[in-house]
């Protein structure tokens, strides 16, 4: 009897998932999967690695997958508890020799499944290159515009698929759940964590792009600091693996088919292939994108160093309401708008010149749309370090623009009462640059 664990981290959905469907060279599959505390409650640069709000989301879409492995009469087993032991132990217990899983992106999550010692069927079902579509490491571009183009106009995306639900699933019931993850699920479950499961993905993407048509306007309203159809919010869903992204790319190519193509339609596959990039980058250089440069050497992988400024900017206390707003969105939401995320990304590196790698464990710390890749990818980009420039932003103009009658400020800083632009108004323990002066007069002339 050749059995196989099919382990369905990052792939907790029921369409375009090849781990769900016939693997002919096993009799029996045995589905799983593992929440690693480890990646959660441990700290890195003494920030702890995930908020209460990331676990508990986690914790509850786990849960969620499971009890919809058992309305079709399935067992999915969950642990929680060291990736590697979790799986040797179930392989033990049900013989199996092999492991089939998504492929990570995180070079930590491709270690734990390397370190099993079981054979290996990797699937990269969230990428949209994949099979023979899959980009030559070795070769591939140095920035994203020469990947872009590589591939342009004639752009190739491996289509969904659609398979057939594998027979092959078994399981005890009585081994769906161990002792020590009831017992971690009774001290961290809460019923009124957010879901964010296959069902609120394909509802988010239908409303999106055919009922709202949204996507019509993307390129126009992206760079909004929120609003309920600003943003798509896929982000959520592509990071867990709940939403396909090759599924996602033909939804809009259908809708661009059957209603209308415009500079949004376009605009919203290029930032799905900005993801793809990052996705492919995070592989070449692995570990290397956490040193202090990225993969520039020579590598520094030594811990950042915080100091004041650091605390206040976690804390949403930096004095420059901009920030501030935004920080306060992450806190008390678990997400930010892209926007928001490049200008308190730039202010900490560039005003308050503290290590990028700070500012990306804290997005790892609270983001629900956490993504190794994309975070940490988007952080070094900002910065400058890997194969990119520094990209600096212009913190007063950018509250002008993006936040002309100051709204956003006085939603997330209550305390913040003077009307109009002029809530934007740096407070005295900011110190002033330069190059904002321009602005500042623009604000003060609307005194």
């Amino acid at each position: 009897m050749k059995r196989a664990l099919v382990l369905f981290n990052q792939a907790l959905r029921w369409h375009d998932n090849l781990l769900l469907s016939e693997h002919a060279y096993f009799d029996q599959l045995i589905a799983v999967v593992v929440l690693d505390p480890a990646e959660y409650l441990t700290e890195q640069y003494g920030i702890k690695r995930a908020s209460a709000q990331r676990l508990q989301a986690q914790l509850k879409l786990l849960l969620d997958w499971q009890q919809q492995w058992q309305q079709k009469q399935l067992v999915l087993h969950l642990r929680i508890g060291d990736t590697t032991s979790c799986l040797l132990q179930l392989a033990q217990q049900y013989q199996a020799q092999s492991l089939i899983a998504a492929e990570p992106t995180a070079p930590e999550q491709y270690q734990q499944l390397k370190s099993t010692g079981l054979a290996l069927r990797l699937y990269d079902i969230n990428s949209l290159l994949q099979h023979q579509l899959r980009p030559d490491l070795a070769s591939l571009p140095k920035s994203f515009s020469a990947f872009r183009k590589q591939r342009e106009p004639e752009l190739l995306v491996q289509r969904p698929l659609q398979l057939k639900f594998s027979g092959q699933f078994y399981g005890e019931t009585k081994l769906a759940l161990d002792t020590v993850s009831a017992d971690f699920i009774s001290r961290y479950h809460t019923p009124t964590a957010a879901l964010l499961n296959e069902a609120a993905a394909l509802e988010r993407l239908t409303k999106f792009i055919w009922q709202q048509r949204a996507v019509l306007h993307y390129k126009q309203s992206r760079d909004a600091l929120d609003g309920d159809w600003n943003s798509s919010l896929w982000c959520f869903y592509l990071a867990n693996g709940s939403l396909s992204p090759c599924y996602a790319w033909q939804q809009v190519v259908d809708f661009e088919q059957q209603q209308m193509a415009n500079e949004s339609t376009y605009w919203i596959r290029f930032e799905l292939l900005w993801r793809e990039y990052f996705r492919w980058q995070m592989r070449q250089h692995n570990s290397a994108w956490f040193s202090k440069n990225a993969f520039r050497p020579p590598l520094d992988f030594s811990a950042p160093i915080p100091d004041k400024r650091f605390e206040l900017w976690c804390k949403g206390q930096t004095g420059l309401p901009l920030v501030d707003a935004n920080i306060q969105m992450l806190l008390h939401t678990g997400w930010m708008s892209n926007r928001g995320r490049q200008n308190v990304a730039s202010y900490l590196i560039f005003e308050l010149q503290q290590d990028w790698r700070l500012g990306a464990a804290f997005f790892e710390q609270h983001l629900l749309d956490y993504d190794c890749a994309s975070n940490w990818c988007n952080w070094a980009y900002i910065a400058g370090v890997g194969n990119s420039g520094a990209r600096q932003f212009n913190l007063i103009k950018q509250a002008l623009t993006h936040d002309p009658h100051g709204d956003f400020v006085r939603h997330w800083l209550p305390e913040k009462t003077t009307a109009g632009a002029l809530v934007h108004w740096p407070e005295a323990k900011v110190q002033l640059q330069d190059f904002w002066l321009p602005f500042l007069k623009q604000l003060k002339s609307k005194a």
